[in-house]
């Protein structure tokens, strides 16, 4: 093989590595809120590296796989609504991601309508993500979210106060 056909070869091996690995955390990106959305809540921590770093702006943080298992499995009691069930509907876009070889980082903006305390609520912001190829899967290696507004709906988010929402 020519210097140049294996030159050529390694550099569409690593785009192809690129674009798939580009997929897969899109992918994952996809399960997480897939998970939100049908009240999946003890699986969200699977999505994570052993030693992720979670922080969800004035909602809280947590450290490591089980910690932030922990932190979503507790958002069934905090987030009662429909017969003690949380009502979280996740709605994602804008999600760009850049890989360099095994880690990778990413952004993506996040419209959600809860329920909270029985009233109806409209909660935005931009998630910034960094992701770790372990064993050949992509997970989480942090989750950092800037919340912009966490507001009732028939109140909107024209007020000094864009946060009202606790967890």
């Amino acid at each position: 093989m020519s210097p140049d056909l294996a030159a050529e070869l390694a550099e569409l091996r690593r785009r192809v590595d690129v674009l798939e690995s580009q997929d897969a955390i899109r992918r994952l990106r996809n399960r997480f809120h897939d998970f939100v959305n049908t009240d999946r809540w003890a699986e969200i921590g699977g999505l994570f590296t052993e030693d992720a770093e979670l922080d969800y702006d004035y909602l809280g943080k947590a450290s490591g796989r089980a910690a932030v298992g922990e932190f979503f499995g507790r958002i069934p009691e905090l987030l009662p609504a429909d017969d003690g069930a949380p009502f979280v509907r996740q709605f994602l876009h804008g999600h760009s991601v850049e890989v360099t070889g095994d880690e990778a980082t990413g952004t993506s903006h996040l419209l959600a309508t809860p329920i909270y305390h029985g009233t109806s609520f409209l909660f935005s912001g931009r998630f910034a993500d960094t992701y770790a190829r372990v064993g050949g899967e992509w997970l989480f290696s942090s989750v950092r979210l800037q919340i912009w507004y966490s507001v009732p709906l028939a109140e909107g988010w024209a007020t000094p106060d864009r946060h009202r929402m606790a967890l």
